[in-house]
């Protein structure tokens, strides 16, 4: 077709490649109608048809085929077809520089076909990831979503490889053999990424932490939830619905605090000291157990029949073995974990009292809120036992 577009409307031009160039530019815009023509009208009738068939389907994968627009990039590949026969006609005989240029024209429609490709086949699996996202009934399902990031990038690996050994005429295996010269600097621009792929396989293989739990990473003094692991970054919603953006290795090369599988235990632990005065500590006396008989009856009466000889108990032994009733006779609060109350070290300020116990309610506003309470408790009766919280001094 160049040679008649050359014979034809290019006489007046004496030089050969100059009327070869003029010859293709001519000759690649009649290609390209021809593509938009085909692809108009490819798109308003069998595309148009097969995705108004999809879309009303009873198939939940076809409607998602037809929602992530599968058909629709697809169908490019025949403008790309266009331009691969149409190479052939920017050939003229005898002219070097129109071969040259059909070479050229047609490496580029190729590479072109082949990221079409990989680029439909990236929708076909994101829309098959969907419909598994929906259809089944795994607890762990949200982590394959890095699973299918891992797998696109590999795709797009792929097609560089396949693309690179087209251009250079090679071999794929050779491509890679190559690359293994630059793996230094391969590693230098990809390593989040390569860090990225393997710290996310980790976290999915060992369900270390998925899309949904509730994380901690001390070192960044950062608490919220996953929203999404992706190859190279996790992108974590705060409690004050600000997000943070982590890169994805952080999750095996730093200590990552998972409180899932607290929420899983029906027993979030609570930990609160009270500061005791150690001047008021005394041996128990009978005027302070008439004045306990008449607040808590139950709880003296109980202490005389186990404990016979009260005397030797202290007002602060008093107290801890109420507290300890009090926390076990909470129905809010789990009595198969230790529930306790102990006395910690001396220090410079007082006294430590140690109250532990392991709520049912496991999220943040319920579990603060009945921790509250037993703190409440053991302050407000902190002076019917006779004592008093230590005044820390500045």
């Amino acid at each position: 077709m160049n040679d008649l577009v050359s014979t034809s409307l290019l006489g007046w031009i004496t030089d050969a490649n100059l009327k070869a160039i003029f010859g293709a530019i001519i000759v690649l815009i009649l290609i390209s109608f021809v593509a938009l023509g085909v692809d108009y009208l490819i798109r308003k009738t069998i595309i148009y048809f097969l995705n108004l068939k999809l879309k009303h389907s009873n198939s939940r994968f076809a409607r998602l085929i037809s929602d992530y627009h599968v058909l629709n990039s697809t169908a490019l590949l025949v403008s790309g077809l266009v331009f691969v026969f149409g190479s052939f006609m920017l050939v003229v005989n005898g002219n070097s520089l129109s071969l040259k240029i059909a070479k050229t024209v047609l490496i580029s429609a190729n590479l072109f076909n082949l990221y079409i490709l990989t680029f439909s086949l990236n929708r076909f699996i994101f829309a098959l990831h969907d419909y598994y996202q929906l259809t089944s009934k795994r607890n762990d399902k949200s982590s394959w979503h890095s699973y299918i990031k891992i797998v696109s990038f590999f795709t797009w690996i792929i097609m560089a490889v396949l693309a690179a050994a087209y251009i250079f005429d090679q071999p794929p295996v050779t491509v890679i053999t190559g690359l293994g010269a630059l793996s230094a600097i391969v590693l230098l621009i990809f390593r989040d990424t390569i860090l990225g792929i393997v710290a996310s396989l980790q976290a999915n293989a060992t369900s270390m932490v998925r899309v949904g739990d509730w994380i901690s990473i001390p070192k960044y003094n950062l608490e919220g939830t996953v929203e999404e692991i992706s190859i190279n970054s996790v992108r974590l919603r705060n409690f004050d619905n600000s997000v943070t953006t982590l890169p994805t290795y952080t999750l095996t090369t730093e200590a990552v605090k998972n409180w899932e599988y607290m929420s899983y235990s029906e027993g979030r632990r609570f930990r609160q000291e009270i500061c005791l005065d150690p001047q008021s500590i005394h041996f128990v006396s009978p005027s302070l157990l008439t004045n306990l008989r008449t607040s808590y009856p139950n709880f003296i009466h109980q202490i005389e029949s186990e404990q016979p000889n009260w005397q030797d108990l202290t007002n602060l032994s008093l107290f801890r073995l109420f507290l300890l009733n009090l926390l076990k006779s909470n129905p809010n609060l789990n009595q198969e974990y230790a529930n306790a109350v102990r006395v910690n070290p001396l220090l410079n300020y007082g006294l430590p009292l140690e109250i532990t116990g392991f709520t049912f309610e496991t999220s943040s506003a319920g579990h603060e809120h009945l921790k509250s309470l037993v703190i409440e408790q053991a302050y407000a009766a902190m002076s019917l036992f006779e004592l008093k919280p230590s005044q820390i001094t500045t």
